[in-house]
């Protein structure tokens, strides 16, 4: 079409010239480059696949000849001004006409890219099964590892059907096993490389904001999903013939082998194998190492066999980036990254319109030209390009190139530093002064960062509201004006940090999981929840993980219901991956609020550091806990509990504890820790005797006796035996933790028997051994008289038979202490008998914040598994608080409550609370708001309904009872209609109208006659009321209604009953012969 186009055109032009001088200008001027057009498209029509020509050396000559021939005229034409008009005129005829050859700059986009497209790429990151490949013009794509060459594929395939072990297993088997091992992906590419890609699929979907990478690195490899590529050799190297593979040309090839002087390569073109010297691989790279199979490689051709069977090749980076070619036989052969010597036909301030390879059109869109080169380019300059892709359906083809300094030396883009962008520039970088240099109405602005580094915005990066047009000449982001920008990716291929303008993006405090600390309080959103785990949003480009474990203090039966879409969460960072882009959070209460110190390495583990850690598994000989950033430690079983319980019965998976650091080993890293040193190790105020354990730390006289001591409690004077084993450890070592300091009072040498010595003090408490008088001072008196051995051995033999006996007692007796109730809670933790006990024992004595206190350690010490039990302290808790605190103390308690149980249960029960609470006045209108908040959250439930009906009815409120049955319909799911005006109606017969109530049940039974439930809850209700005729009358009624025989017998067997009970003998014959009749009549019904 370009053909006959042109030659219409030549044929006007000479109709109107009557100069056979400018007839024949014409014709030598236009009509060669037709001819040479339309045999490249008889070549195009004759081979499918393109490029080939009959052109002899000369011809292609005289072809350059002829395009700087018209370069130059194009030059001279603008230069030629001050000539006269009709030459100029003429001139300018003749320098306009060139013009119309020039070839329309596009950019690449998701639209231009098509199957089958052969593109340069620049690897962005690197993922176990994947790469992340950075395009031309902001575009991503990924590989598959599955296409990265055929060879790797083949190993993976072999590797899951022998079931070769795991690299982790292989790594101590020596050099043996290296070479079956399949190397990852980290292993075979580098951030940064240039790789060949062909386009294997497009994913048309969504948009095609070129802001992708500005996402966390995963939603840019989702974004990078639309564009599939491959790097398999022999699809990138498909149409290269083997007249091409002279020396300079570069492709991609794939380790095939390891022979004996070098590698087999599979350089993709059928019938020719690619060598590879063990001494050119070793030229590769500056370790040195050896070559995978399957290993992707860069490679120049060296040479070419005679038989064009063999090819030698080099990996040497250097030589790779300046080979360069200068023609090919068949356009097919032209791969990108191909590096060739261009002629700059044209200049537009879109980019650079060139020659490549002697014929061939190229475009250097302004993306791919320097911004301040150093000599500004001409017209006619020949220039080093780097071929980027070919231009997709364009005829003769049209190729897109880079000028780029970093392209065209395939080297990484580096800042004035040296430093790669990336580095220099991470993710979340403010920029406070960037100076927009070119707009693109369409498109964005391309910003300045520093010289020779500028940045692109995307049009939809501008604003946070939409923006349909930018202007280069008005509004806000015109040229030279200056703006804060944000850094939120990088295109390694185009050189350009991706930017951001919009006020949302610049107030964010994290743009990637690496910026956020671990320990950090955050509030979130919740984004949704599923089975496995709860997904809350950080920030807009930062999502956080919840496991199950880590949801509340306690296992939740229900997260649903506490965790809806679009609500507040305040959790807390318990570890970042920044190379997954994973953030782990916790909602444990216990860790929020924590002050304690946070650990997320093992060198900030210090020996005696006190923190809180998550039970993570419990082992056979003691537990493994996790601290942040999944620190773990090993606690010991005698360093976990003070008694000998089953460890899986104390604790389990996701309990959050105190430990202590006992020692830190860095090689091998190893960190051992103690729930029960954390415990003790904390200065505690003691308020009761039985808060002394032997871990604590005293001064003073110790006076010790085998019989209880005596503690004088100064404030209360209250004496409280605590047994002597008390002030002894696990290993009967006597007071190990107790220092004895003698006071200026004291003589040095000790009686066996003081009778006053010195205080002993404890943070309050006085122990004076004077008042220890009575039953223990006088054993200690007849201890120490003079008696022979057996009198001795008699006596202690005596002794330990009244301990046994006395401790045979306790089983029965009832506790009348706080250390009866401690002794009984240390074998059965778990009862909330005891503890309810408890503290009903500490409110007889008045002790009503102690009486709390107990309620909540309760709370503490019982297995989450224990609902029931855990339940009963609630309840407890509530009474505490609704005889004994206030309105706002009662309400705290409740909501706390309510968060631990079963929301419903908690709410009928305060109800329950405050309706049989002795503050009558008071509490009835508390109880009536109470079932109105209950019946507003749960008016689902029938259960609610029918117990505030109940006390409406039993406060004789029958008004407002009888109202709640019309509203509880209207809230109740229709199944479960029936039973609830069942329930209405059996409270009526209770404590309401009987009548109301048999009018209701008849309404229910006629229409649902065969519901024989029903029936009999009726008669259950007439019963009560003593009629006997009514009774007779019902059960005259079912057994009108057609039922089995087995039905009909419980039936009559119930009746039977009732004339027994209410009736006389004359109804309980007549029922006998009602029996008779009826089973008479239905054999003969079955007859």
């Amino acid at each position: 079409m370009a053909g006959q186009k042109r030659a219409l055109e030549d044929s006007s032009s000479r109709s109107v010239k009557k100069s056979k001088l400018a007839k024949d200008e014409l014709t030598d001027v236009r009509e060669k480059p037709v001819q040479l057009i339309s045999d490249l498209m008889n070549e195009e029509v004759d081979f499918p696949r393109g490029g080939g020509t009959s052109l002899t050396a000369a011809e292609v000559k005289t072809i350059r000849a002829e395009a700087t021939q018209e370069a130059n005229e194009e030059l001279f034409a603008a230069s030629g001004e001050s000539q006269q008009k009709k030459s100029r005129s003429d001139k300018n005829k003749a320098s306009v006409t060139p013009k119309k050859d020039v070839v329309r700059i596009e950019h690449l986009n998701y639209k231009r890219v098509v199957p089958g497209m052969k593109l340069l790429g620049q690897i962005a990151s690197i993922q176990p099964l994947a790469l992340i490949i950075s395009l031309p013009n902001q575009l991503m794509g990924h590989v598959p590892i599955t296409q990265v060459t055929s060879q790797l594929t083949n190993r993976l395939e072999s590797m899951h059907e022998q079931e070769q072990p795991s690299h982790t297993e292989s790594v101590d088997d020596g050099e043996s096993n290296a070479q079956t091992e399949v190397p990852d992906l980290f292993q075979l590419f580098r951030v940064g490389q240039y790789v060949r890609a062909i386009v294997t699929n497009v994913h048309a979907s969504g948009s095609t904001d070129v802001s992708a990478i500005g996402k966390l690195r995963d939603e840019a490899a989702k974004a990078s999903r639309r564009i599939e590529l491959s790097l398999v050799p022999k699809t990138v190297n498909s149409g290269v013939l083997k007249t091409d593979l002279k020396p300079g040309f570069t492709l991609s090839a794939a380790v095939q082998s390891a022979e004996d002087h070098g590698y087999i390569l599979d350089i993709g073109v059928q019938g020719s194998s690619g060598f590879l010297s063990f001494k050119e691989a070793k030229k590769g790279g500056p370790d040195g190492s050896k070559l995978h199979v399957g290993q992707l490689l860069d490679v120049a051709v060296v040479k070419m066999s005679g038989n064009d069977r063999i090819c030698t090749v080099s990996i040497d980076p250097r030589g790779i980036q300046s080979s360069s070619i200068t023609e090919v036989n068949n356009v097919t052969s032209v791969l990108p990254g191909i590096l060739g010597q261009a002629l700059i036909t044209a200049i537009s301030p879109s980019g650079i319109n060139l020659q490549i390879l002697g014929f061939f059109d190229a475009t250097a869109d302004e993306f791919n030209v320097p911004t301040n080169p150093a000599k500004a380019f001409k017209i006619g300059q020949k220039v080093k390009a780097r071929i980027l892709y070919e231009i997709a359906g364009s005829s003769p083809p049209k190729f897109s190139v880079s000028l780029l300094d970093h392209i065209v030396n395939l080297k990484e883009k580096l800042s004035t530093d040296d430093i790669a962008i990336h580095l220099v520039y991470p993710v979340g970088t403010i920029l406070d002064a960037v100076t927009v240099k070119r707009v693109e109405p369409e498109r964005g602005l391309v910003v300045e960062v520093q010289p020779h580094l500028n940045g692109f915005i995307h049009i939809s990066h501008t604003s946070d509201g939409h923006v349909p047009m930018l202007s280069s000449s008005s509004g806000p982001w015109r040229l030279n004006t200056i703006h804060r920008a944000r850094v939120i990716g990088y295109h390694p291929l185009d050189g350009l940090l991706q930017l951001s303008l919009r006020p949302s993006i610049l107030d964010q405090r994290f743009l990637q999981a690496g910026d956020i600390r671990v320990g950090e309080v955050l509030k979130g959103t919740v984004k949704r929840l599923t089975d496995s785990a709860l997904f809350v949003s950080i920030s807009c480009n930062a999502d956080g993980i919840i496991w199950p474990n880590h949801y509340a203090d306690i296992p939740l039966k229900h997260p649903s219901k506490r965790f809806k879409a679009g609500g507040s969460i305040k959790c807390r960072v318990l570890a970042v991956d920044p190379e997954r882009m994973r953030v782990e959070l916790t909602a444990k209460k216990t860790l929020i609020e924590s002050t304690l110190p946070v650990l997320t390495s093992i060198e900030e583990a210090k020996v005696g550091t006190i923190t809180d850690a998550v039970v993570y598994r419990v082992v056979d000989k003691g537990l493994i806990v996790r601290f942040y950033n999944d620190l773990k430690a090993f606690v010991p079983s005698r360093e976990a509990s003070d008694y000998s319980n089953k460890l899986k019965d104390m604790f389990v998976a996701g309990r959050v504890v105190k430990v202590r650091i006992l020692t830190v080993d860095l090689n091998p890293p190893r960190v051992v820790a103690s729930i029960r040193q954390a415990s003790s190790s904390k200065a505690v105020k003691v308020t009761d005797a039985n808060d002394i354990t032997s871990s604590a730390v005293l001064e003073g006289v110790v006076a010790v006796h085998k019989t209880p001591a005596v503690p004088s409690l100064r404030p209360s004077h209250v004496h409280e035996p605590i047994p002597s084993k008390a002030l002894a450890s696990e290993d009967s070592s006597p007071l190990p933790q107790v220092k004895a300091v003698p006071t200026p009072s004291q003589s040095t040498p000790r009686s066996p028997t003081p009778r006053q010595g010195a205080p002993l003090k404890v943070e309050g408490f006085s122990w004076f051994s004077g008042d220890a008088r009575s039953d223990a001072e006088s054993t200690s008196s007849d201890e120490g008289s003079e008696e022979d051995e057996s009198g001795k051995k008699k006596r202690r033999r005596k002794r330990k038979e009244i301990e046994q006996d006395l401790t045979a007692d306790m089983h029965s007796k009832l506790p009348e202490s706080n250390a009866d109730f401690e002794r009984l809670l240390l074998g059965s933790p778990n009862s909330s008998y005891l503890w309810v006990q408890y503290m009903s024992f500490l409110l007889q004595l008045s002790e009503i914040d102690k009486a709390r206190e107990t309620g909540r350690r309760a709370i503490r010490t019982i297995s989450f598994r224990e609902e029931e039990e855990r339940l009963n302290v609630w309840i407890a808790l509530l009474n505490v608080e609704n005889v004994y605190g206030t309105d706002e103390s009662l309400e705290a308690v409740f909501k706390d409550a309510a968060r631990h149980n079963d929301s419903k249960t908690v709410h009928l029960r305060l109800a329950a609370i405050l309706d049989q609470s002795e503050k009558h006045e008071a509490s009835t209108q508390k109880a009536e708001d109470q079932y109105k908040r209950t019946c507003k959250k749960f008016g689902y439930s029938s259960k609610v309904w029918t117990l505030f009906c109940e006390y409406y009815l039993r406060r004789r409120s029958l008004e407002e009872a009888r109202k709640l049955l019309p509203r509880s319909l209207q809230s109740l799911e229709k199944r479960k209609h029936l039973k609830t005006i069942s329930k209405f109606a059996q409270l009526e017969y209770k404590f309401g109208d009987a009548e109301r109530g048999k009018t209701i049940f008849e309404g229910i039974v006629d229409s649902h006659p065969k519901r024989w439930d029903l029936w009999s809850i009726y008669m259950d209700m007439e019963a009560g009321q003593g009629n006997i005729q009514s009774l007779r009358n019902i059960f005259n009624r079912v057994f009108a209604i057609k039922m089995t025989s087995h039905k009909a017998k419980s039936f009559f067997k119930k009746w039977l009953e009732l004339e027994r009970k209410i009736g006389d003998e004359e109804g309980a014959s007549a029922v006998k012969q009602k029996a008779v009749e009826w089973t008479q009549k239905a054999a003969s019904d079955s007859q």
